[in-house]
């Protein structure tokens, strides 16, 4: 269905809900899929500084990489850099570099109120991109506990 597919993960939480989306779309031995992982940079003073060091970084990118051929599907990828307010426009030029058919992005971080009055990246990349995107959903603990059989009423 999609020959070239982009995968961008932040964190190891959105690692598995990203790697189910792709082995849905994803054609074994047809499609190509690149992992992507932002090492975001900081100015604090005048220093440069990431959250997260380098063996964290390769070690998310790489198990990714490593599942993906796992299952059977052409994966390649590895980790960039990008300032913190810059990581959308990071996204979008690796899949611009890359000839995405298709762009994969793990769960959002922030709530709806937060979204509002900040922003977010997973909205950048759906209005600035050119091709399909797909964002994980967004699973809270207590969506999880309303749909619970013993919460709907008339059952116990």
């Amino acid at each position: 269905m999609f020959g070239k597919i982009l995968v961008a993960i932040d964190e190891p939480s959105q690692r598995e809900v990203a790697l189910d989306l792709i082995r849905q779309v994803a054609t074994e031995g047809q499609s190509e899929v690149r992992v992507l992982h932002l090492r975001e940079r900081e100015l604090s003073g005048y220093a440069w500084y990431s959250r997260e060091d380098k063996d964290q970084a390769s070690l998310l990118a790489e198990s990714a990489i490593f599942e993906l051929r796992m299952d059977g599907f052409a994966a390649g990828g590895g980790v960039r850099h990008a300032f913190v307010d810059r990581v959308a426009e990071a996204i979008l030029d690796e899949a611009e570099a890359f000839e995405a058919d298709l762009i994969v992005l793990g769960k959002p971080h922030r709530g709806e109120f937060k979204t509002r009055l900040f922003g977010s990246v997973s909205i950048r990349v759906i209005r600035r991109s050119s091709c399909p995107v797909i964002v994980a959903a967004r699973r809270s603990k207590d969506r999880e506990q309303a749909i619970t059989p013993s919460s709907v009423p008339g059952r116990s």
